[in-house]
């Protein structure tokens, strides 16, 4: 039978304790005391022994003693041989990760069996290394994904009434995908949209970048487990536990009730179940968009109103006969169309002449308002194919910082990648520097922009830089105006701040 329940060792300067905590039993009496129950069996002691040798060899242990909860039931002097425990001497590069993946056991572990407080560890510092946790798994749990019962190697364990799975048999079983980062010692697991990162053994996971608390991973039978009820709700499953016949039951959310993770909003909860924002606040008496993690939502049957199919962008022309003075530059100006794409519509080229009275093709851009999540967010819109058109060069529009609410008017006045822009005045170049903390920066923050009665997503630097065009607005050049998918003049590569700043002001961060 097992004897010892859990054990600790208590260091000081004269010699170190071992205490030992049993699990007190009739059956425990007979194997555990000798015939008059007045010292430890000849049996019992040999395994004391071994025990100290095996999980101790380098620490001097000089007493050990036996307890039953707090209550201590026997001292038990030991002889320098049973010198035990290994220890660590920490070193260059070292990590509680590198030293607990070294030996097998959790940070967790490690940090609890030395009293560490915080994560920080340094040159020639020694640690005492614990014995690792060996478990043959529980084989009487039953695991049922989407109604299959599933056989899983190594098997579940329950570690404190917590089932625990191996990661990526687990994560396979839910269709994600698991991968790891030597580097950084960082396990993932992917599925669609939704991404879980964690260090082995830390307390903290972040499902699409969000940090939240957890039970942390451990290591046992060669393999890295994770609780199973955290990874599977966190992939937007529904867990269910039945403690009388020990099976997990891990399923899609019903039709009718869906639980909110991170990452979620209403716009994509409806897309998601083929309704509509309005229809899901009307099930649920909701009368904001904000949504907490863990929230229990009605998915309505039958939708209020159909979902509408998105209208998509279209292209007519209209003729622009050529008079005395036209030049190509100012006529992209007047229609609001890039110099470029006039050019390649009519054939020419930059050093193409104009000729009185001749007839140009002009593009008209007709850019359908998108559905928004709700009035708090902008309309999210591809720069290349529908913000440049709503946007074009020479507009004026107004500017809402999305955390302040702070308000500023700008114009576009160049910009082929994206809008280059200057604030209109200097009250509106002094308000932009009050909302970036007193000084112009490169650091991006999410807008939305205000013009011809629509919102937009948009991200916005306030760093002054190169051309400027207006000269009475105190502001020295021009900033950057970003669009979703709008990319940097000097490489023409998406700046990925940039990007997800204009996803915050859309509502759709994290999708």
């Amino acid at each position: 039978m097992k004897l010892f329940s859990n054990y600790r060792l208590e260091k000081s300067d004269t010699g170190n304790t071992l205490l030992i905590y049993i699990d007190y039993s009739t059956e425990f009496a007979a194997e555990f005391m000798d015939n008059d129950g007045k010292q430890l069996s000849t049996s019992v002691l040999g395994r004391v022994n071994q025990f100290v040798i095996d999980y101790f060899p380098n620490i001097k242990i000089n007493t050990v003693r036996f307890l039953v909860g707090t209550t201590l039931v026997l001292t038990l002097s030991l002889s320098p041989v049973l010198a035990a425990g290994s220890s660590y001497t920490v070193k260059s590069g070292d990590s509680l990760w590198v030293i607990a993946n070294q030996n097998g056991i959790s940070i967790q572990q490690l940090k609890e069996y030395n009293q560490l407080k915080s994560d920080t560890i340094y040159v020639g510092q020694v640690l005492s290394i614990p014995p690792k946790e060996e478990s043959s798994g529980d084989t009487n749990i039953r695991v049922v994904v989407s109604g299959k019962e599933q056989s899983f190697e190594p098997s579940p364990i329950l570690v404190d009434g917590t089932t625990y799975l191996p990661v990526r048999p687990l994560a396979e079983s839910l269709g994600a995908s698991v991968w790891y980062n030597s580097s950084s010692q960082t396990v993932g697991i992917n599925k669609d949209n939704l991404q879980i990162a964690f260090i082995v053994g830390s307390t903290t996971a972040r499902v699409n970048g969000i940090a939240m608390e957890t039970l942390p991973s451990i290591s046992a039978n060669n393999a890295t487990y994770v609780p199973v009820r955290f990874v599977s709700e966190a992939l937007g499953m529904d867990v269910n536990w039945n403690g009388t016949d020990k099976t997990l039951f891990i399923a899609e959310p019903t039709d009718s009730e869906y639980t909110v993770v991170s990452g979620d909003s209403l716009w994509k909860i409806a897309d998601r179940f083929n309704t509509t924002i309005p229809a899901l606040m009307t099930a649920n008496n909701l009368s904001t968009d904000l949504l907490f993690i863990g929230q229990k939502l009605t998915i309505p049957n039958n939708p209020s109103e159909p979902k509408q199919e998105e209208a998509v962008p279209t292209i007519s022309y209209i003729e622009h006969v050529v008079k005395q003075g036209d030049i190509i530059w100012n006529l992209s100006i007047q229609y609001g169309i890039p110099m470029t794409e006039l050019l390649s519509t009519n054939g020419l080229t930059t050093n193409s002449m104009l000729t009185v009275g001749q007839v140009l093709k002009i593009p008209v851009h007709n850019i359908p308002i998108k559905p928004v999540v709700s009035s708090n967010y902008g309309e999210l819109l591809d720069w290349w194919t529908e913000a440049q058109y709503v946007l074009p060069i020479a507009k004026v529009a107004k500017v809402i910082d999305f955390q302040t609410g702070k308000e500023w008017y700008i114009k576009r006045t160049i910009g082929a990648n994206h809008s280059d822009t200057e604030p209109l005045t200097a009250e509106d170049s002094a308000i932009i520097k009050e909302v970036w903390g007193g000084t112009y920066s490169w650091k991006s923050r999410p807008i939305i922009v205000e013009v011809d009665g629509r919102r937009l997503a948009a991200s916005m630097a306030s760093m002054p830089h190169d051309i400027q065009y207006i000269t009475d607005n105190n502001f020295n050049g021009h900033f950057d105006l970003y669009f979703l998918n709008s990319t940097r003049h000097v490489d023409g590569k998406l700046d990925l701040t940039h990007q997800e700043n204009v996803k915050i002001a859309a509502g759709v961060s994290g999708l």
